[in-house]
């Protein structure tokens, strides 16, 4: 019987899924790291949900095959070490896009329409309501930073409400000027200098680390509006919180931080016409459910003639 780390509670789907096909379960948060010891020989693949595997983990599981992510984003994960050891690292490729895509526009719908200050006047002040402030995301243009699972549908989910869609993704041809229909920008300080959205849907990679910071936010117009549900490390927090007090950035939305939890310090607490969510986007009931049945089902796959190539992590790719 091969035996399977779970590291963190995860739905039940996952776990059934993997007893039904005669996995031991070893469920990690149960045991002691003593017992944990005992049983390296033993184990043959994690699924992970967001708990760090360090390369000195990785290395002291000696019969270790694969680790299977429970999402999407392996920033976590030493992928690096798990390759020089020929591990498989696995993710649920498309289990939590939708969910992502939906809190996206959850987020720039609140920017435009201004809700709860409409709650608010409904229940205060009716005489109010000519002061309200919103506006129609249809007669804007946004730039979908990420070309993959999430970014295409967020691309076409944004010119279904009407908007000017622009694609920026290092991953296609510098000759390639259109994808989907949708204009595709190779420079991306072009891209946001036209655009008054910016969403972003890239992992967390060397490359990627801080790549919008004041300067990229500078080039948007004055008033534009930033949106993060990818990862928090790719964007400058403090210049973030700066350019929204300053009016710049007219509102800014974040489901992710460059360290979590948030730390009391983080400016984005403090900051101007801002939202925040607690690395949520995927906390749908569907969307766990999907990705905790995924990521055991690449467990499973793995050992019966391999992963699907779409759902091995890609190391090297620049987009989610």
């Amino acid at each position: 019987m091969k035996t399977v780390l779970v590291t963190e509670k995860i739905h039940q789907a996952g776990p059934d899924l993997l007893r039904q096909n005669g996995f031991e379960v070893i469920e990690g948060w149960t045991v002691s790291a003593d017992e944990l010891s005992a049983r390296a020989e033993d184990i043959e693949a994690i699924l992970v949900r967001t708990n760090r595997i360090s390369s000195e983990q990785i290395l002291s599981l000696p019969n270790l095959k694969v680790i299977s992510k429970h999402g999407v984003g392996c920033d976590t994960i030493n992928v690096a070490c798990a390759r020089s050891q020929n591990i498989t690292v696995a993710i649920a490729s498309d289990a939590n896009a939708q969910s992502v895509v939906e809190h996206t526009f959850m987020f720039m719908l609140n920017m435009a329409k201004n809700p709860v200050y409409m709650d608010h006047v409904v229940r205060t002040d009716y005489s109010q309501r000519t002061h309200i402030k919103a506006f129609d995301i249809g007669a804007r243009t946004i730039l979908v930073l990420g070309y993959g699972r999430i970014g295409t549908r967020v691309a076409a989910l944004a010119r279904a409400f009407g908007m000017t869609v622009l694609i920026c993704d290092e991953k296609f041809d510098a000759g390639v000027s259109e994808v989907d229909g949708f204009e595709l920008v190779h420079d991306l300080n072009e891209g946001l200098k036209r655009s008054t959205f910016l969403t972003i849907h890239i992992p967390l990679t060397d490359k990627s680390a801080n790549l919008i910071d004041k300067d990229k936010m500078l080039q948007m117009p004055k008033g534009s509006y930033l949106v993060n549900c990818a990862r928090g490390g790719i964007v400058d927090e403090k210049a973030l919180a700066e350019l929204t007090g300053s009016g710049h950035i007219g509102a800014s939305a974040s489901d992710v931080f460059s360290v979590e939890p948030i730390t009391a310090d983080n400016p984005l607490l403090e900051a101007d016409n801002t939202q925040l969510s607690p690395h949520a986007a995927a906390f749908t009931a569907e969307s766990l459910y999907r990705m905790s049945y995924q990521a055991a089902s690449n467990i499973c796959d793995y050992f019966d003639g391999g992963v699907p190539a779409g759902n091995i992590y890609d190391l090297d790719a620049f987009t989610a």
